[in-house]
């Protein structure tokens, strides 16, 4: 790129902008105009009256082109100033001595802001008259058209050629600093502009989504403060996230899912109105910014979004169909700041999430009240792990053919102080959403393979153990290393240890699962379908998950003998399991008719509060020592 031209002024090269260079002009006719008046001033205190009109002529000169001056005329008039001065000069010198007339000293200055205000084809056309005018006047001495009270023997042509050599000298002197200067403001102007390019490229990273274009959650900020400052109007901030997007992502990689993400982008963007504004937050996340009348405009736009997203998208060979949620929030009722906005639209879509695909929620006191106890909650689970307040409780598991004792299920209790014991259905899933399983289930693995080998060492040496997975424990991978530490930390054999696993897993249908799973089966360890029955029960699973016991599900055990349906079910599976040689547990036995029934069934092991409720561990030892399976309770 020429930033440059060859002619350019350097006033041209200073002042960029228009602006600028008409204000500078500006100053410089002031300038002059005041040395001329300076000059007037002079010629009148002394009375010399022989220029006196033609330095007042320029001055009116001067005040006409200010009056000219504009961004269109700007070179025009420094033309006109510079030649009205250079003319100025040269008939003073004529008037006064010639070539000895201290207005020959103006050349050399005018020269200068030639440079200044013009380019190179003014500074050389003056310096040519300028020349012309010093061999003319001392042609002229020489002639008699000038007298002069200067007497002088050496030669008028000499003077002439010494004062043409000072005054070529100062000119290129003059030329080659202003080159020098342009230069320099080249290379600063090319910097600069760098600087700038390279800062519009810094503030598009920083302000817009790379994939799609779009603006991101800066610019949503932005513009929500700027919204809240200036108006009352109410604004729906709505979150709406693509519920399925990492399964596609993980299943189809990530070319396709940027595709479609480039898609949903550009159709959501065409729902873009000059009340609402489209951003892009994260991966499988938007957001929306709607100016609206009532909640019912912001509810018929969420329908919209909705559609719009429902819609296939045909990428490739795949005609592919996103499910989503939104949560909105509302200016001004629900926060009058991005965060406050931005964390009820959050809270109101979690409770979208946990509704039917493609569903949306306006934020409610409820849900702040239960996301602030959930956190609460994790800050608790935290300290409850540092503090070791986690106990593992049993309950038996027993041979249906004799009621024997064979093993035992661990059983996670919380004792927190000052509310006792909490539950596992209050406290697991918030457990499994912060990652804190991980930390809660290698603890469980650790005691109930410890517990399971002091049982060995004081005489129950039949005695298994069963410890139920989160699949979330399966995500980090290295799953098959905590729990082969466990084994052998402790001394207790694998083939004494159970692990259960739940039909939920089977949805995440993938390699890296199942080889964690298949490293522990071939170490020994067995693997247990627990609740088999309640979800996707695909056969295909057992084998490849490397499962060798079914649990039956409590759900069908405690119901079955008023339900002839969930008793077929129930000897369907256990006589499935005989036939595939898997083992089979009835979970969920209160009775003992149910556990005649499960007996003749076929059924080969059984839990439940026939025989004992879950237990502190001492209490399973001195029950297991004092078992009497004709006094079952």
């Amino acid at each position: 790129m020429k930033y440059f031209g060859e002619g350019q002024s350097l006033a041209t090269l200073i002042f960029q902008d228009n602006n600028s260079r008409v204000s500078q002009l500006k100053f410089t006719l002031k300038f002059f105009f005041i040395v001329l008046l300076m000059l007037t001033v002079n010629a009148i205190l002394y009375s010399d009256n022989s220029y006196l009109f033609e330095i007042i002529s320029a001055m009116v000169i001067i005040l006409i082109l200010f009056g000219f001056v504009s961004s269109d005329t700007t070179n025009i008039v420094s033309g006109m100033l510079l030649w009205t001065l250079t003319i100025l000069a040269s008939y003073q010198a004529w008037i006064s001595n010639g070539l000895y007339g201290t207005a020959i000293l103006a050349f050399p200055s005018l020269l200068i802001f030639a440079n200044i205000l013009s380019g190179r084809l003014m500074v050389y056309s003056l310096m040519g008259y300028m020349l012309l005018v010093f061999y003319f006047f001392a042609y002229a001495e020489n002639s008699g058209f000038i007298e002069t009270s200067v007497t002088s023997s050496g030669s008028l042509f000499k003077k002439a050629n010494n004062l043409s050599l000072m005054l070529v000298m100062s000119g290129i002197g003059i030329g080659l600093a202003t080159h020098r200067i342009k230069r320099v403001i080249k290379n600063l102007t090319e910097k600069i502009e760098k600087n700038d390019n390279m800062e519009q490229e810094v503030n598009k990273l920083i302000s817009f989504d790379t994939l799609t274009g779009l603006p991101n959650e800066i610019q949503c900020k932005q513009r929500l403060d700027k919204r809240v400052q200036k108006s009352n109007d109410l604004f729906g901030f709505i979150i709406l996230e693509l519920t399925n997007f990492e399964w596609i992502y993980s299943s189809l990689g990530q070319t396709i899912a940027d595709r479609i993400t480039c898609y949903l982008a550009d159709r959501l963007d065409m729902l873009h109105t000059d009340r609402s504004h489209l951003y892009r937050s994260s991966n499988n996340e938007f957001i929306y910014l709607i100016q609206a009348s009532d909640y019912d405009e912001i509810s018929e736009y969420c329908q919209q979004l909705i559609q719009a997203i429902a819609r296939p998208f045909p990428v490739e060979s795949f005609d592919i169909e996103m499910t989503s949620a939104i949560g909105v929030s509302i200016l001004p009722f629900d926060g009058d700041n991005y965060q406050s906005l931005k964390q009820k639209a959050h809270a109101a879509l979690t409770q979208a999430k946990n509704s039917p695909a493609n569903n949306f929620k306006f934020f409610e006191s409820e849900m702040e009240s239960s996301i602030n106890k959930r956190v609460k909650m994790v800050q608790e689970l935290k300290q409850a792990i540092a503090l070791q307040e986690f106990e593992l409780f049993y309950q038996a598991k027993v041979d249906m053919r004799d009621q024997s004792v064979i093993g035992a299920e661990a059983l996670i209790r919380w004792h927190k102080p000052g509310l006792g014991v909490i539950s596992p259905l209050e406290f697991i899933p918030i457990a499994e959403e912060s990652g804190l399983i991980n930390e809660i289930g290698k603890w469980a693995i650790e005691q109930a393979c410890q517990d399971c080998k002091q049982w060995h060492d004081i005489g129950l040496e039949n005695l298994s153990v069963a410890v139920n997975l989160s699949p979330v424990q399966f995500q980090r991978g290295n799953l098959p290393n905590i729990v082969l530490r466990a084994l052998h930390s402790t001394g207790l054999k694998t083939d004494f240890l159970e692990l259960e696993i739940t039909e939920s897993l089977f949805i995440d249908d993938s390699e890296f699962i199942k080889d964690q799973v298949c490293d522990i089966s071939a170490k020994g360890v067995n693997i247990a379908i627990d609740d088999f029955g309640t979800g996707y029960s695909n056969l295909n699973y057992l084998t490849k998950f490397y499962a060798r016991i079914l649990k039956v599900d409590m759900s069908f055990v405690k119901d079955m003998r008023a339900s002839i349906q969930k008793e077929n079910l129930v000897a369907a599976i256990i006589n499935m399991s005989n036939m595939m040689e898997f083992k089979n547990t009835a979970e969920g036995i209160e009775d003992h008719a149910t556990y005649e029934k499960l007996r003749n069934m076929g059924c080969q092991y059984g839990q439940g509060y026939y025989w004992c409720h879950p237990m502190p561990k001492n209490r399973f030892i001195e029950k297991v020592k004092n078992w009497d399976t004709n006094n079952v309770t």
